[in-house]
């Protein structure tokens, strides 16, 4: 990703346009600003890039937060009881028993990175039309993508936190001083989703499809990832009205309250959102196709094979399992070519570079470890070996032929004395790493190649991701036969069909291209999908598995439980809940998420202090760093889950 060509004149203008939320006096703190005067900043286009560029920068300071929100809470992970502990391993242990105790602890929950980013997407917002004025070699076309860009980024970044923290502060206006500062209590976060989904729904297909390199095509906001946004924050929403009211649900919307933003009407279904989650995933596999022209497009002299399953425009990557039997070492080439970063199956990845001195803080340190989920001095968290072994129930010999769990759940090392007691996740390790499989499989010493160092790049979305969001949607809405033709073909992509028994068949030959039901099969054939209860459980499985160590398996949870908190059963205030009065709090949607989908990692009396400790849908969510309540004059309230008394 290009750099900014005055960084001088940027770094003063960000001097004091950063919008920190430290609390040290107020709910937004500005440092001083300097001798340059904001309206002299804004001269040409240069200014808006630079401002544009920074705002990708500030985010990919805030990847930690990304994982540590989407990842930690959820039943992918387990305290690894290896040698001492970190201070992530402490938080684990305290958020999930529902006590935050110390402080710095609290500070991993500090939003002001996301808050950062989107000042810095307001003030290109605000000051764009001015710049186009005054650059006549700035033309309205080339404003109208970055505007597009730049709206769609800003809503990313506000997504995040209405996931992670439900009501949030929210405003579309710039801070350039101290005399600008207004406290904000929070907006509730089905009034901040509308408000978001409308702003994207006005750019939508005005960005660009590519750009001139391949590190700013994956590395800025492009069409493919406005529709990938669209389609997840369109699930979303119909998740959250359909666990309040039921699936029929019609919700005509006000939106007001909501700074300079005019008070207007938003009408939609449960069903409709679902199907607009389905056709803006088509859109973003559509958009990715005409993104990747390989003849536009420079992704190396030698071009991965790719395969679509029968699917329109989902091109994945092919792993070589071909001759494996004779002794040939499989070639994961999906991990290769997804994880060195830029691939064709990306869709907006955040860029670190060695040149420009941005590395990010999940690889950890020199040691090779692989930061949160990392191997190294094993203190990390471990996947968590009961969830695996719920997902392949009955179905043990396809556990170890999912090379998935090669790199991201595996507990052997090639040339150590002995197997770990435990199971880490390797995508964001350095360097090459090897395993030894069972000796009842020919998969056997398996070395694989991580291209990755602590400039790999971290993924938001990707082409398996939008297609599992589709067939989410499908599977709730009962199209599960079309749903699992999507999970199907992930799951075949990674599957190794090692097996030279006279009962095996190729997972072409057994799966096909049909789309039929294997979650409900009990069958144990090679090349099934490992059983669940229902198409939906399958597909959230499937996402379980393809994105473990990618932080997205708790907002994962929290859409389930949210979709399963009962129907019809909404209350005007969701602040009045009680133990004794729990109806339409959300805790029938908490208590089948814990019960249906953690059962793996935790036991059945676990299960029931978990649910106790969450509540109610609050407990879904983050607490507010307790700085922020306190510096906020009253305006912030601490979600009632975590609402401690020395916070009040």
């Amino acid at each position: 990703m290009k750099t900014y060509n005055n960084p001088v004149k940027l770094a003063l203008l960000l001097g004091f346009a950063a919008w920190t939320l430290s609390s040290c006096q107020d709910w937004l703190t500005i440092t001083p600003t300097t001798q340059i005067v904001e309206e002299e900043f804004w001269e040409d286009k240069n200014d808006l890039e630079g401002v544009r560029y920074a705002a990708y920068q500030q985010m990919c300071s805030t990847i930690d937060k990304m994982a540590l929100w989407g990842d930690l809470r959820s039943d992918s992970y387990s305290q690894y009881s290896g040698d001492g502990a970190t201070s992530v391993v402490a938080l684990y242990s305290e958020i999930r028993e529902g006590r935050i105790e110390r402080d710095s602890a609290n500070a991993y929950f500090d939003w002001s990175g996301f808050y950062r980013t989107i000042n810095y997407c307001n003030k290109v917002l605000q000051h764009g039309a001015d710049v186009l004025e005054r650059d006549k070699q700035f033309t309205n076309a080339e404003w109208l993508q970055m505007k597009a860009e730049v709206t769609a980024l800003r809503a990313l970044n506000y997504f995040y936190l209405i996931r992670a923290f439900k009501d949030i502060p929210y405003s579309t206006q710039v801070v350039n001083n101290d005399t600008e500062v207004k406290f904000f209590g929070a907006t509730n976060q089905l009034v901040v989703l509308d408000s978001l989904i409308a702003d994207v729904e006005s750019v939508k297909g005005q960005a660009r499809n590519r750009f001139s390199s391949k590190a700013d095509t994956k590395g800025l906001i492009t069409n493919p990832a406005i529709y990938a946004l669209l389609s997840d924050m369109y699930l979303w929403r119909a998740s959250l009205h359909h666990g309040r009211y039921d699936i029929d649900h019609t919700d005509t919307v006000y939106i007001t309250n909501i700074p300079t933003r005019d008070s207007s009407y938003v009408v939609h279904t449960v069903k409709g959102d679902y199907q607009k989650a389905i056709d803006y995933a088509d859109l973003a596999m559509e958009a990715l196709v005409r993104q990747n022209d390989r003849n536009n497009m420079n992704f190396g002299s030698s071009l991965s094979e790719t395969t679509n399953y029968g699917l329109a425009n989902c091109f994945l990557y092919k792993n070589k399992f071909e001759n494996f039997v004779n002794g040939n070492v499989p070639s994961l080439t999906a991990f290769r070519e997804i994880f060195s970063g830029n691939s064709e199956e990306s869709i907006f990845e955040l860029q670190f570079s060695q040149s420009e001195g941005r590395t990010h803080s999940l690889n950890g340190t020199s040691s090779g470890d692989g930061g949160i989920w990392g191997y190294a001095d094993r203190t990390h968290l471990t996947v968590s070996d009961g969830t695996l072994n719920q997902i392949y129930t009955a179905m043990s010999e396809y556990r170890a032929r999912d090379s998935r769990l090669w790199f991201s759940a595996w507990n052997q090392l090639v040339g150590s004395s002995q197997a770990l007691p435990a199971f880490f996740c390797f995508k964001w390790s350095r360097g090459s790493f090897g395993f030894s499989m069972p000796d009842s499989h020919q998969c056997q010493d398996i070395k694989v190649e991580n291209n990755s160092s602590d400039y790999c790049n971290w993924i938001i979305y990707r082409l398996s991701d939008v297609m599992l969001q589709k067939a989410e949607a499908l599977a709730v809405l009962g199209q599960g036969k079309e749903a699992l033709r999507y999970v199907n073909a992930i799951h075949r992509r990674w599957y190794c069909n090692d097996d030279r028994s006279s009962t095996a068949q190729p997972v072409e030959d057994v799966t096909g291209d049909d789309g039929a039901n294997y979650a409900s099969n009990a069958a144990a054939r090679m090349g099934n999908l490992p059983k669940a209860e229902n198409d939906e459980i399958a597909v959230l499985n499937e996402r379980q598995l393809e994105f473990l160590g990618e932080g997205k398996r708790w907002f994962d949870l929290v859409r389930y439980a949210e979709r399963h908190a009962g129907g019809q059963n909404g209350t005007k205030d969701e602040r009045e809940w009680s133990e004794e009065n729990p109806i339409g709090n959300g805790l029938a949607g908490v208590t089948d998420m814990v019960n249906t989908l953690m059962k793996g990692e935790f036991s059945n009396e676990k299960r029931k202090t978990l649910i106790n400790h969450l509540k109610n849908r609050y407990g879904l969510y983050n607490l507010i760093y307790y700085k922020e309540v306190q510096a906020s004059h009253g305006m912030l309230e601490q979600n009632p889950v975590w609402n401690k008394t020395k916070y009040d």
